[in-house]
C-alpha cells in the first residue's frame, strides 16, 4: 500500500470515530408522531407555533420527500408558524367527490376550508374532463368548494371513461 493511500484511510477511520451520531430532539419526535396520527384521517391543517427553527427544519427534514403533507412556515408579527397540510387526504377525497358527481350528475360541496387547501383541490381538478370547481360563501370559515358537472359531450365522455 502506498503512503497517501495509508494516509487517507487512516484519516477516514479518525473521521469515523470524531463524527457524532445526529440528535433527534424528543419535542421533534413527538411533534412528527402527533403529525402522523393526526392527519391520517384528516383534512385539516395543524398549526405549530412553539417550535425553534432548529425543529422547524427537522420536521421538515422528515416530511420533505413524503407526498402525503405540505409544510409551510408563515410569519405572525414576531412569531414563526408552520402549519402541516394533508395534501394526500385533500387529493383523495376531491377524487371521491368527482366520482360521485360525474355518477349522479348533480354538483357536490366540499366541506370548508383554508385558502391554500382550496388551491390543492383546484389544482388538482383542473385537468379533469366533464367538472368544474367553484368556491363560494365568505372569506374565512364558511369558504368551501363545489364540483359541478359540465353537461353535454363532456359529461358523455367523462362517464364512458368511468364505466371502461
Amino acid at each position: 500500500m502506498n503512503v497517501v493511500a495509508e494516509k487517507q484511510e487512516n484519516t477516514e477511520t479518525k473521521n469515523k470515530r470524531y463524527r457524532r451520531s445526529p440528535r433527534v430532539d424528543e419535542k421533534v419526535q413527538r411533534t412528527i408522531q402527533t403529525i402522523e396520527e393526526t392527519l391520517v384521517n384528516s383534512i385539516q391543517s395543524i398549526t405549530f407555533r412553539e417550535l425553534n427553527g432548529y425543529q422547524r427544519k427537522a420536521i421538515q427534514k422528515h416530511f420533505e420527500h413524503i407526498q402525503e403533507y405540505r409544510i409551510k412556515t408563515y410569519r405572525e408579527r414576531d412569531n414563526v408558524i408552520m402549519k402541516v397540510y394533508p395534501i394526500g387526504q385533500l387529493k383523495r377525497l376531491a377524487e371521491q367527490k368527482t366520482q360521485e358527481v360525474l355518477m349522479k350528475g348533480k354538483p357536490e360541496a366540499l366541506p370548508p376550508m383554508g385558502s391554500f387547501e382550496r388551491f390543492v383541490i383546484h389544482d388538482y381538478l383542473k385537468e379533469r374532463e366533464g367538472i368544474k370547481t367553484e368556491s363560494f360563501g365568505e372569506e374565512g370559515k364558511d369558504r368551501h368548494i363545489e364540483i359541478c358537472p359540465l353537461f353535454g359531450r363532456t359529461l358523455k365522455k367523462a362517464n364512458k371513461k368511468l364505466t371502461r
